[in-house]
């Protein structure tokens, strides 16, 4: 059956299925080649990986990390072992070890934001930081949206 006899319907939920498909794809390479920001200057929310207590792993918003050590909230920013994650009651905390760096991300649904920093003195030491928000599903519905125009004026052209 060729492309002229489908219906409309049939046409149309080809399109939005075709668009979902190129938004998902889109949306994924935006995260994947999100720039990274180089910077010793951070920000409170961002999450450092700690030993909390009864040796459990948690994060650490890096504005309470002073407040957190004097009130016992954690016992060490030394974490043990090469990587991990925790399910934390906004999202998910996962970190590893690269090269003498804490690479630790934080992610929910709607962000990720993953930092990268060395530990010095029982201080975390900011290296670089990828905070992604939902800027890159907009990014992904536009250029989902133009890949679909294109590909349909293309279909025209013929």
């Amino acid at each position: 059956m060729s492309d002229t006899k489908r219906g409309f319907f049939a046409q149309a939920f080809f399109a939005m299925m075709l668009f979902c498909g190129l938004v998902w794809i889109w949306t994924v390479a935006f995260i994947i080649f999100w720039p990274w920001e180089k910077t010793d200057e951070w920000k409170p929310y961002f999450r450092v990986v700690a030993v909390c207590e009864k040796g459990e792993i948690c994060g650490i918003p890096y504005g309470l990390l002073d407040e957190g050590k004097s009130k016992g909230m954690y016992t060490s920013i030394n974490i043990p072992g090469d990587a991990g994650d925790v399910m934390e009651e906004k999202g998910w905390l996962q970190w590893k070890k690269v090269d003498n760096l804490i690479e630790a991300k934080a992610s929910s649904w709607h962000f990720q934001t993953t930092i990268r920093y060395k530990v010095e003195d029982e201080k975390p030491v900011l290296v670089e930081y990828q905070d992604v928000g939902a800027k890159a599903l907009y990014y992904g519905i536009a250029a989902g949206l133009l890949s679909l125009i294109g590909l349909y004026l293309r279909k025209l052209r013929r």
